[in-house]
């Protein structure tokens, strides 16, 4: 057991997540091929040529740019992970634009004739939520920004304790040589 589990390199609930997941992904192929195995080649095809070979290296010039750019503009800046206030909102957008791409674009579908909306907004709608994307996630940084640039507080000076006045005993607190109740 421990040979395999070396040659494997974790551990057995990770081997059987990915035998569950595998099981449910040949559920899943055996259902769906059978009714449109043309559409799941196309569909594979797409996203492995669309994907890999398109939309990948776009993406990652993209992001490769403006590293570059930003890099040799903000050597003032404190060390951050920065990229990512602007990763995030373009990968929340570009989620938002896969989905709904053919409404953004107002592509023909069935969408007005079934719901009789016109799908004008959407493209406006789009934009919108991009910009306040980008807008919390530039929020964000500005505050992040802030926190790291502002020094650190001084700590609070102690203030001396208060001046003793007469001492009081304390109940129960007699002295050795005179036990309460004789003096």
């Amino acid at each position: 057991m421990r040979r395999l589990l070396r040659w494997y390199g974790a551990g057995p609930l990770h081997l059987l997540a990915l035998l569950a997941g595998f099981a449910v992904a040949g559920y899943a192929a055996a259902r769906l091929v059978p009714s449109a195995p043309l559409g799941i080649v196309i569909w594979f095809l797409g996203a492995v040529i669309g994907h890999d070979l398109l939309l990948f290296p776009l993406y990652t010039l993209a992001d490769r740019s403006a590293a570059a750019v930003l890099r040799h503009r903000a050597a003032r800046w404190p060390a951050l992970p920065w990229i990512n206030y602007l990763r995030v909102p373009a990968a929340l957008s570009g989620l938002l634009f896969l989905l709904w791409f053919p409404l953004i674009l107002r592509l023909r579908t069935r969408y007005q004739a079934s719901t009789t909306l016109s799908p004008d907004p959407y493209l406006w709608h789009w934009l919108a939520v991009t910009g306040a994307l980008f807008l919390l996630s530039a929020v964000a940084l500005a505050l992040r920004i802030r926190g790291l640039r502002q020094p650190p507080e001084p700590p609070e000076p102690h203030s001396p304790p208060p001046h003793p006045g007469p001492a009081q005993p304390s109940a129960g607190a007699g002295d050795a040589d005179h036990p309460q109740g004789q003096g």
